[in-house]
């Protein structure tokens, strides 16, 4: 199978319909949807708390799949810790039933692959039922390829060597290193981090403006998938005004 070059644009933590700043909230979720067509991308991953709790009202699930819509390329979600899948999941609830054909939620809660052949692209994922220590967001990652790219997405706390207590949804770094990925696209965190492993690229992309570190401005990881040369997984931060769809991509300083 010959792969795709691809670009995919990375975000999480949206925490659509929080108490704190609803509006910013959306602002923030219209500007990384801009973002994509700025850039060019082939698909939006959002690794986890799309949404801030299951009680936010049908208006913000149909301005996220209004958003989603308006993204075009498929779109391909992961229940976090403030979204979980379980019983009571507002993924279940009627908006969705609405939901464009672009957009995908994984809700393999063992573990589920999705499938993109027009793009070369398998997107791995394990939807979270329970925030908990014994939760593993990466337990059933595949070992093996297929020929096609594959992106893992996983939202948890990564366990640098020196943590001492087992955080709820931990992320070891033996677990990234013996992924078969192209990429892991992670979220949980409000902050871009690099965490890659023994030659698996890692990263958080941190919330769209946490990542940013302004109010005014959003930020997005660019995955560029490359089959040609020896570097194949490039990725950099690409910065956009909340109030425009223009952005500007940035590459990653040498100590990022």
């Amino acid at each position: 199978m010959t792969r795709r070059k691809i670009r995919i644009v990375h975000t999480s933590d949206t925490h659509l319909g929080d108490d704190w700043d609803p509006a910013a909230a959306q602002k923030a979720l219209s500007a990384v949807v801009g973002g994509v067509h700025a850039l060019n991308a082939d698909a939006l991953l959002i690794a986890g708390d799309v949404f801030d709790n299951a009680r936010i009202s049908d208006d913000v699930l149909n301005f996220f799949i209004g958003e989603m819509a308006r993204a075009v390329v498929p779109v391909v979600i992961l229940p976090g810790n403030h979204d979980l899948y379980d019983s009571a999941t507002l993924y279940r609830r009627s908006p969705f039933d609405a939901a464009p054909a672009n957009l995908h939620i994984i809700n393999g809660t063992h573990g589920q692959r999705l499938s993109l052949p027009h793009l070369t692209l398998d997107i791995w994922g394990r939807a979270m039922d329970s925030h908990t220590p014994s939760f593993r967001p990466l337990a059933g990652i595949p070992t093996e390829r297929n020929g096609r790219w594959l992106v893992a997405m996983a939202h948890g706390h990564f366990h640098f060597p020196d943590d001492t207590e087992e955080r709820s949804s931990p992320i070891h770094p033996y677990e990234i290193a013996a992924a078969a990925c192209d990429y892991m696209a992670l979220g949980h965190w409000e902050r871009f981090e690099d965490v890659s492993q023994d030659g698996v690229t890692a990263y958080y992309s941190g919330s769209p403006m946490g990542a940013a570190g302004s109010r005014n401005e959003v930020a997005v990881n660019v995955v560029d998938l490359d089959p040609v040369g020896e570097t194949r997984v490039n990725v950099s931060q690409a910065h956009m005004p909340m109030q425009s769809d223009t952005a500007r991509s940035l590459p990653l300083a040498a100590d990022d």
